[in-house]
Parts: C-alpha cells; sequence; structure tokens
C-alpha cells in the first residue's frame, strides 16, 4: 500500500481518536494515570489478534535499538498521563492550540534524529501548517495556564514518541512493536503507580460498562493509528516527512467536533484554516 494512503489512514484513526479520548476523560471516573493504563491494556490486547495478520510478533533485532524502543515506551507511557491530565482542565479549543506544538517539537527530533532535510517549500508547508492549526482553534485572551503546559508537555513527549517509532520502524516488526507500545507503557506504569490504580479500580465497579465501551473505542482508534503510521513509516522514503504529514491530524480533529461534537463556533476560520491545512500538506510532500 502507498505511505501517503497509509498516512491518510492514520491522520483520520488519529483524528478519530482525539474524539475518542474526550469521550474516555468524561466518562471514566478515575485519575488520569489509570486512564492511561486502561487505554493501554485493551489496546494492547487487541493487538494480539491484529499481530497475528501483520506478520506476527517478532523481537529479533531489538536489542540493536533497545534505547530507540525504550524512549518509545517511556514517551508513550508519559505522554497520556500529561494528555489527559491538561484534558480534564482545558476546553477543546484551548487543548487543540496547545497539542499543535507537536508540529514544531517533531519537524525538530526529525531533522536531529531521522536525518531529514526539508527544502524551502517544504519549510513554508510546516510554517502554512502551524499557522492552520492556530487560527482553527484561536480564542482572544489565551493565557498559558497549568492545563496547556501540561498538552505542550504530551506534545513533546508524543513527538518523542513519533520520532523513535519511526527509528525502530525498520527493525521491530509491526505486531512487537504495538505490544511493546501499549502493554509495555501499561506496565511501566502500573509499576510506578500501582497503590493509585489499585484505588482506582474500586471505583470501576460501578462504571463497567461505561467504562469498557469508551475504553473500547479510544483504544481501538488508537491501535489503528499506531499500525497505520507504523507501516508508513516503514515504507516511507523520509520518515520525518509521514511525522510532519501526521499532525494534520489536528484539523480533521476539529472538523470531527463540528460534526459530530457540534462545535460549530467560528466556522469561517475553520473552512479557512483547512484549505491552509491542503495547501501545507502539498508543499511538505513536494
Amino acid at each position: 500500500m502507498n505511505w501517503i494512503l497509509l498516512t491518510i489512514l492514520a491522520v483520520v484513526a488519529r483524528s478519530t481518536y482525539s474524539i475518542a479520548t474526550k469521550l474516555l476523560s468524561k466518562h471514566v471516573k478515575v485519575s488520569p494515570i489509570t486512564q492511561s493504563v486502561l487505554l493501554g491494556v485493551y489496546a494492547g490486547l487487541l493487538a494480539l489478534p491484529i499481530s497475528l495478520l501483520v506478520g506476527g510478533i517478532n523481537f529479533s533485532g531489538i536489542s540493536t535499538v533497545w534505547q530507540a524502543t525504550l524512549i518509545m515506551i517511556v514517551s508513550q507511557a508519559f505522554g497520556n498521563i500529561l494528555f489527559f491530565k491538561g484534558l480534564n482542565s482545558l476546553d477543546a479549543g484551548t487543548t487543540q492550540i496547545a497539542f499543535s506544538s507537536i508540529l514544531i517539537w517533531g519537524a525538530i527530533l526529525s531533522a536531529l534524529y531521522l536525518g531529514s532535510q526539508y527544502s524551502g517549500l517544504q519549510l513554508l508547508g510546516i510554517f502554512l501548517m502551524l499557522i492552520a492549526i492556530l487560527l482553527i482553534q484561536y480564542r482572544k485572551g489565551l493565557k498559558l495556564d497549568k492545563g496547556i503546559l501540561l498538552i505542550i508537555g504530551s506534545a513533546a513527549l508524543f513527538a518523542i514518541f513519533q520520532v523513535a517509532s519511526a527509528k525502530i520502524s525498520n527493525i521491530v516488526n509491526t505486531g512487537a512493536y504495538l505490544i511493546l507500545a501499549y502493554l509495555g507503557s501499561a506496565l511501566i506504569l502500573i509499576i510506578i503507580y500501582f497503590k493509585t490504580i489499585t484505588k482506582d479500580f474500586k471505583l470501576l465497579v460501578n462504571q463497567v460498562k461505561t467504562t469498557s465501551l469508551s475504553t473500547l473505542f479510544a483504544s481501538g482508534t488508537s491501535l489503528l493509528y499506531f499500525t497505520f503510521s507504523y507501516f508508513a513509516y516503514q515504507i516511507a522514503p523520509d520518515k520525518g516527512i509521514v511525522v510532519i504529514l501526521l499532525t494534520t491530524q489536528v484539523i480533521l480533529s476539529v472538523i470531527f467536533g463540528i460534526i459530530f461534537l457540534k462545535e460549530r463556533e467560528n466556522m469561517t476560520k475553520k473552512i479557512l484554516a483547512g484549505i491552509l491545512a491542503v495547501a501545507a500538506s502539498i508543499l511538505i510532500k513536494a
């Protein structure tokens, strides 16, 4: 399958995931740590049968990229915690503004660790994408409070996760990658925050149905995003460009918010931002 098509599928899945995490944060009343663990465990279990369809689970060669693999697991674990913490204290629009910083983080890290070199047109595309993301969710009087800082920190960790994933994509097979990304990150959190998670699980007894449905939706869309993006990393001529293009999910997330969450304020800005995002994507791909 073409890497561009895989990237588009990954963007759609990630945008759907943004809706799913909002529902998870709203309906599952536990700490962000436990929300992150639930997401990792559910997605990890879903990844087991999927891995059989994409070449099985093979850990051979992982010792040669163990540092990047560990970075990938840890950044995923703590990135989720920061994201859920920030999401709890911010509205959807402000969250998207802060998370858009992943574009800058991704561009810098791709250049430093993936050897990506951007032409003048591609740099212009990155700039236009940032303008589009900021325009679509700009609110007058935005203040840099704790919640925004948490989301910016989360974006930095997820950019590290994307670059580390791209780094190991030609060595670690897809099945092993999915298991490590989800169950590995969940295991780290369980070990570090065992008491908090045990306490939270007692609260889940009275919300089993809501927890299961919300977590299944979030983990399923996350799993699709990871799978499509990892395949794109494996066959793309420049992995760094995939990292940058994945950022377009911010725009699509807002469009999905308009459709499914009835967030219909500033329609003119959102349409203009969508046009800028398309232009930016064309330039970045050039």
